[in-house]
């Protein structure tokens, strides 16, 4: 069963910094990434090419030490494009996103997450639904940018939970002038004293992971002019609450047909 929990009742710990000081430091951070990613991704493109070429002369390997130079090149390639996709993720981070905001239908695109994720969700046991509020179904955003965080907020799910299944809830309530998007989870919860470590860039409790999904979901609902804030308790799980702006009644909405698949 999902926690029963209510706002007034949560003694978890709460994580709200203040947007404007973690921009600042994005911003100094993105002027130096920028220069030390040009330095990184020269060195990997020429190891990435070399690389390639010797799978490429051990393509059809006849001995023993053929066969292990072979792996030992597919296994150093993969290092390789891994680092590659982390130094592009931290710059994109650092940099910031261009945001386009609309009024989007958060029901068609939760509707259309959970069915990208449908059968993942299958082979891992997890029930997933959604629980849109007719008073909360629009909200002021970026539809990919806004797309691309939830996906960041359920592919963390599934990884909390794991292969042991259990239930995601993603919902919607009005606010005042805000709609509040939450992602909720029966996964094995985070630890009070690791909590305000999770937004820091390249933390992570996962192994293989990079440490840089929840930071970019945070820089992304910041950068739509809202906040992100998360309660957890272990043995319970985890929700992520996401407050976004609403939008007057009259703009046409963006829903997931005019998101692309993540």
């Amino acid at each position: 069963m999902l926690p029963t929990w209510q706002d007034s009742e949560l003694r978890w710990e709460q994580i709200v910094t203040p947007a404007r000081q973690r921009r600042q430091r994005l911003q100094t951070m993105g002027v130096l990434a920028a220069g030390l990613a040009h330095e990184i991704k020269n060195p990997l493109s020429t190891m990435s090419l070399n690389l390639q070429l010797l799978e490429e002369d051990f393509a059809e390997p006849s001995t023993p030490l053929e066969q292990r130079t072979q792996r030992r090149a597919r296994l150093l390639l993969g290092e390789v494009n891994r680092l590659d996709s982390i130094v592009n993720d931290f710059l994109t981070l650092a940099r910031g996103y261009e945001v386009a905001p609309t009024a989007v239908d958060l029901d068609l695109l939760i509707s259309g997450l959970l069915s990208f994720h449908e059968a993942a969700h299958a082979r891992l046991g997890i029930s997933a639904r959604s629980a849109v509020s007719p008073e909360a179904r629009l909200a002021l955003a970026d539809p990919k940018l806004l797309r691309l965080a939830l996906t960041n907020l359920v592919v963390n799910a599934q990884q909390a939970m794991g292969e042991d299944g259990g239930e995601l809830l993603l919902e919607t309530r009005a606010r005042d002038n805000a709609v509040e998007l939450r992602v909720t989870d029966t996964g094995a919860g985070v630890a009070r004293e690791t909590l305000d470590k999770i937004w820091q860039p390249f933390f992570s409790t996962k192994q293989g992971g990079t440490g840089l999904g929840l930071p970019t979901t945070r820089r992304i609902v910041e950068e739509l002019g809202g906040e992100i804030r998360v309660v957890s308790e272990l043995g319970r799980g985890t929700r992520f609450i996401l407050s976004l702006p609403a939008v007057p009644k009259q703009l046409p909405a963006a829903g997931a047909s005019e998101v692309s698949e993540p």
